[in-house]
């Protein structure tokens, strides 16, 4: 069969966090590497490439699968509709973290099914029943953690299924060969082209903004050492990025990639997300991988007090975020800070946080305003305040609750976080060799965008021209109802 997987475009150009990455769509590279050589599969990343029809028109798909996040919601149904206007025998079905979370905002006539959380349990049991039964016959019932439409027009719930011994080294290699063309638009940071290394799945933590934990039922999985080191090969870029969000979570396995990346004499550069205190009790680790090519990793520190982090649940304290930070300066590595600002803040809780990141030379930093995303305990908890279901506002840089500061004043407060003071630090890693002048260049034209506070006004919910929650698609009308009838 003829497969299409598309990832949708939905961003602002010039504007959000598009401007520090565009990782490669890998999530599709590893489900078109499930379908097997008897498939016919292709990956259209609408981020690069937005001729969706030219795509269709070419390769007449029998299949077209989509992925959407909250923010990509209407881009994904807007492919859906294009797709069924263009033929409608064409079999369409969308995957990701919000149709598992929210599947009633895809239960549209153009959608044939809904995969349910990991698509690799689905996507090759659904079109191997496709490849096998004419549309007439087709029956789902045997597809497990699939939503789809039955011959009355209304949604069928398959039982949710995950194999407990299921694990990570039983995927296929990426086929990142379908992205080929698109590879040197794949950045991270200052790292183009870059390539994407996802070596586990899921998190023990429950921080109150996350929906990872809630997407993977609470499970986690690793790969192993070795099977790790397999996908290292298999890239072609100078640069990885591990999109795990903890590397660090089991030091054991990370001592042994490390070993076996510096035994094997591989040259490359590294960059990782890792939570503090996995940095803190592990130092040496972080060392040795620093000397395999590590040079740059992604922390969630969210605040700069205590109070901030057990507001997030963030189960972590600021003496152990310093500690983290002081171990990877004293080591060399760049510190990509990511904090949040939450919206009951007032300006002596953002100067606070200005202060901290200045003390600290954190010289990549990531402000985000704490938003209740789908799936999370944040958006059962604070339902009630939200003033928009528009899933546009939900990209994390605009308030969707009420703000305690009149909201302009909030999101010039906001963007002065982006205002660079001291070049000091920049100009030392130039020195250092860690940035040249041109990444330099481009790093202060993404913070000059991002300190702009008017551009932050087109999508709030209340100052901004967004959808009314009347337009509100089903599955945030589905909660209000759930909420009122509770």
């Amino acid at each position: 069969m003829r497969v299409l997987l598309v990832q949708p475009e939905y961003q602002i150009a010039g504007f959000g966090f598009r401007l520090a990455a565009m990782p490669e769509p890998l999530h599709l590279e590893i489900l078109a590497g499930c379908l097997g050589e008897e498939h016919d599969v292709r990956i259209l990343d609408m981020r690069i490439d937005a001729n969706l029809m030219k795509a269709v028109e070419e390769f007449q798909p029998n299949v077209v699968g989509v992925t959407a996040l909250t923010t990509e919601v209407y881009a994904a149904r807007d492919v859906l509709m294009s797709v069924k206007a263009y033929d409608r025998d064409v079999f369409t079905v969308v995957g990701g973290h919000h149709c598992t979370l929210m599947p009633q905002d895809f239960m549209i006539p153009q959608v044939d099914a809904i995969a349910l959380g990991e698509g690799e349990f689905v996507l090759p049991r659904l079109i191997e029943e496709l490849r096998r039964s004419s549309r007439a016959k087709l029956n789902l019932a045997n597809v497990p953690n699939l939503c789809w439409r039955g011959r009355d027009g209304r949604f069928v719930h398959n039982p949710r299924f995950v194999p407990a011994d299921h694990h990570m080294d039983s995927l296929p290699l990426p086929r990142r060969e379908l992205v080929e063309s698109y590879r040197s638009e794949y950045f991270f940071l200052f790292d183009k082209p870059d390539s994407s290394v996802a070596a586990s799945r899921g998190c023990p933590y429950r921080c109150n903004f996350c929906s990872v934990h809630e997407f993977y039922g609470g499970r986690t999985r690793q790969m192993s050492a070795r099977r790790v080191m397999e996908e290292i090969r298999h890239v072609d870029t100078h640069h990885i990025t591990f999109v795990d969000d903890n590397f660090l979570m089991n030091h054991r396995r990370e001592d042994e990639i490390v070993d076996l990346i510096r035994a094997e004499g591989i040259e490359m550069s590294f960059s990782m997300e890792a939570r503090t205190d996995s940095i803190a009790r592990h130092p040496e680790l972080v060392e040795k991988w620093v000397d395999a090519g590590l040079y740059a990793m992604l922390l969630g520190l969210e605040g700069a007090t205590d109070d901030a982090l057990k507001n997030v649940n963030k189960s972590n304290q600021l003496k152990t975020n310093d500690e983290a930070i002081r171990i990877l300066k004293d080591l060399g590595v760049i510190i990509w800070g990511a904090f949040i600002v939450d919206p009951q803040w007032k300006a002596d809780d953002f100067k606070r946080l200005r202060d901290y990141v200045d003390e600290k030379e954190i010289t990549h930093t990531q402000f985000t305003v704490l938003t209740p995303l789908v799936g999370t305990q944040l958006y059962r908890e604070w339902f009630d305040d939200l003033l928009t279901y528009d899933y546009t506002c939900y990209d994390t840089l605009h308030a969707v609750v009420p703000t305690r500061l009149p909201r302009e004043e909030f999101y010039r407060n906001f963007a002065s976080l982006y205002q660079q003071r001291d070049l000091g630090p920049y100009y030392d890693l130039v020195r250092e060799g860690k940035l040249t002048i041109d990444d330099c260049r481009r790093g202060k034209r993404m913070l000059e965008a991002m300190s702009q506070w008017q551009y932050y006004l087109d999508k709030d919910p209340v100052l901004g021209d967004v959808r009314k929650k009347s337009e509100a698609l089903p599955g945030a009308l589905t909660a209000l109802q759930n909420r009122r009838f509770a």
